[in-house]
């Protein structure tokens, strides 16, 4: 298991949440499992929870191709060349599973 560290620190409006849903999510595509894993951080309180809804209804969208989740899908798609879409969406399915059935480890 890979280990490193990252803060995303910036004012608001600037992108922190998509940058954030988009890092976690491509962890995800890699490792399905990887949530078990991966600690994130977000203030207030509120934003957990507004967190944990982006990145399950992206991972929603990423799986079935939804035009919501358009932007998403090409940051993962930039993130994995070698992977074809049909992978990304049954990894984004299979993680997006995981989640809703261990929600504790989320």
């Amino acid at each position: 298991m890979k280990k490193f560290l990252e803060v995303f620190r910036a004012s608001a409006g600037s992108g922190k949440t998509f940058t954030l849903a988009v890092k976690y999510i491509t962890l995800l595509v890699e490792n399905p499992d990887a949530y078990r894993h991966i600690v994130a951080v977000t203030f207030p309180n509120k934003a957990t929870g507004e967190m944990k809804e982006r990145i399950l209804s992206t991972l929603y969208g990423v799986a079935n191709r939804l035009t919501s989740s358009e932007d998403y899908f090409e940051k993962l798609r930039d993130a994995f060349p070698e992977m074809s879409d049909e992978t990304i969406q049954s990894r984004a399915t299979e993680a997006m599973n995981m989640l809703l059935h261990d929600y504790g480890h989320f």
